[in-house]
């Protein structure tokens, strides 16, 4: 509860700026190009075209993020079996 509660205060204290750098920044760092993102008014932004709520770029900018995540994990573990294998090769 009071990690929820965290959250919601520091989503509150993010400007606009904020939230489009955070997009940007996972997107370009998933798709490797640039999204098209812009303050509409209040909560609402326009990305790549589509108006969506500031919630929903919330969720989206943590769904990027677990997509960078796991593809971090899979680099590391593609990097430990070429280890292993090259390790193997050599006996």
């Amino acid at each position: 509860m009071v990690t929820l509660m965290h959250n919601e205060v520091e989503s509150a204290t993010l400007t606009p700026k904020d939230i489009i750098e955070n997009y940007q920044r996972a997107y370009r760092h998933i798709h490797g190009q640039e999204p098209h993102v812009s303050h509409l008014f209040a909560e609402w932004y326009q990305v790549n075209g589509e108006t969506v709520h500031r919630v929903s770029l919330f969720g989206e900018i943590s769904r990027l993020r677990g997509l960078a995540q796991q593809q971090r994990l899979q680099k590391a573990d593609k990097g430990v079996l070429q280890r292993l294998i090259s390790r193997l090769r050599g006996m």
